[in-house]
């Protein structure tokens, strides 16, 4: 009897023991996406029971990990130095992402972890070279899962491990598409101590450290199956609180979004309805005006059929104004042509008369010329035969007055005419 007592109070002191605290703490971190919710106990317990002077996490994105890791930092009053490396651009696998993911983290984390963490916004390859050999406590390995990956930034920061040195690996039980993080966790496991957690898509612990601490050698050291099922079974169950916790939140986000979409809907159906009534009202005073539209339209229709009448009598006059026009035009282009025939013969006949009236001046010319040339042969002559009589009749060319010629006698000057 006494022994079953000292036994339930036994199972009270183990129930309240101040060593399982961090596995029922609750993470700060929430409303997010991540695939690490499961784990999030232990990295309380294992930061717990670790201490560690210096943590490095490599592979950040929206900080549910490194904030589990801070948070039990914080909890504990640690003197623990924390830093995430991370580019927040996302990859292959975890997917590419804006700024905004990195800058809600940054809002969040600097609020709560800012004295202690710092967010290193590099590559792996990059932030090595910030750290010294042999300073790392706790590392986890978070970054682009293939296994040439995997196994580049462990053989990377491998050196800047401690002596108490435990690295984290996580999705070591994903074996989809380029996933490799499986298959170099096998190689390590021949390696080192470890330990491996099947739920949450696998975490690996290895213990690279010469001195890792107690209660890290005893986990990885642990070899019978029932208790390596208990272990893994019990820190799933713990862990799945918070996955569940994860889901119910995003599926209140989701019910609250379509509950205010319902609402919405619901003032835009009420909207839609008191559109509707208005367009109702609006549709009968249409149909009343399209009556009205339709009578005026019918008297339009009366008075363009008196129009159309009229307006083919106008074709129709019009149609032999046209005839009219057409023969008028006719008779003028006609006229135009006898026209231009009697323009071209007047412009033959200026042409004759201009010829005629040259050939005029040329005859003329011809015959004035002609009467000179008779008169000066006559002229001449004459004076021939007054000479030839003056040597034959001497004495009747002295009757002559000096310096005055005699005329010739009446009989030569009749024969000279």
């Amino acid at each position: 009897m006494e022994e079953n007592l000292l036994r339930k109070d036994l199972s009270i002191d183990v129930l309240t023991a101040k060593e399982l605290s961090p596995l029922f703490w609750r993470p700060a971190r929430l409303g997010v996406v991540s695939a690490w919710w499961e784990h999030v106990p232990f990295a309380h317990w294992l930061v717990a029971v670790m201490q560690p002077r210096s943590l490095v996490e490599l592979g950040t994105h929206n900080g549910v990990s490194y904030s589990a890791f801070c948070e039990a930092v914080s909890r504990l009053g640690l003197d623990t130095h924390c830093h995430a490396v991370d580019t927040w651009h996302g990859d292959e696998h975890a997917g590419l992402y804006g700024e905004n993911v990195y800058a809600e983290l940054k809002r969040f984390h600097d609020a709560r972890y800012g004295s202690f963490s710092a967010l290193l916004r590099l590559t792996f390859d990059e932030a090595v070279n910030y750290f010294a050999d042999g300073s790392v406590d706790l590392l986890h390995i978070d970054g682009l899962h293939s296994y040439d990956a995997v196994r580049h930034d462990f053989d990377t920061w491998l050196p800047k491990m401690s002596e108490r040195g435990v690295v984290l690996f996580h999705d070591v039980n994903v074996r989809a598409g380029d996933f490799g993080v499986w298959k170099f966790w096998g190689e390590l496991q021949e390696r080192y101590p470890s330990f491996t957690f099947i739920h949450g898509y696998g975490l690996g612990v290895l213990a690279v450290g010469s001195a890792a601490d107690d209660a890290v050698g005893h986990l990885c050291s642990v070899s019978d199956l029932a208790r390596v099922s208990a272990i893994r079974e019990r820190f799933a169950l713990i862990g799945e609180r918070w996955n569940l916790e994860y889901r119910d939140l995003e599926r209140t986000k989701e019910l609250n979004k379509r509950e205010q979409t319902i609402a919405t809907l619901d003032e835009d159906v009420a909207g839609l309805r008191h559109q509707i009534g208005q367009q109702v009202e609006h549709a009968a005073q249409l149909e009343r005006a399209v009556e009205e539209v339709k009578e005026s339209h019918r008297a339009r229709d009366i008075q363009i059929q008196h129009q159309d009448r009229e307006l083919n009598a106008l074709r129709a006059q019009n149609a032999d104004l046209e005839t009219a026009r057409v023969t008028l035009h006719k008779g003028v282009q006609d006229q135009l042509q006898r026209a231009d025939v009697l323009t071209a013969q007047i412009e033959e006949l200026s042409a004759s008369r201009a010829e005629l009236i040259a050939s005029n001046h040329a005859l003329r010319a011809k015959l004035d010329a002609t009467r000179e040339a008779d008169a000066e042969r006559i002229r001449l002559g004459f004076a021939d035969r007054h000479q030839e009589r003056c040597l034959e009749e001497p004495h009747r060319c002295g009757q002559k007055s000096s310096g005055v010629r005699s005329e010739p006698p009446e009989e030569e000057q009749k024969g000279s005419a």
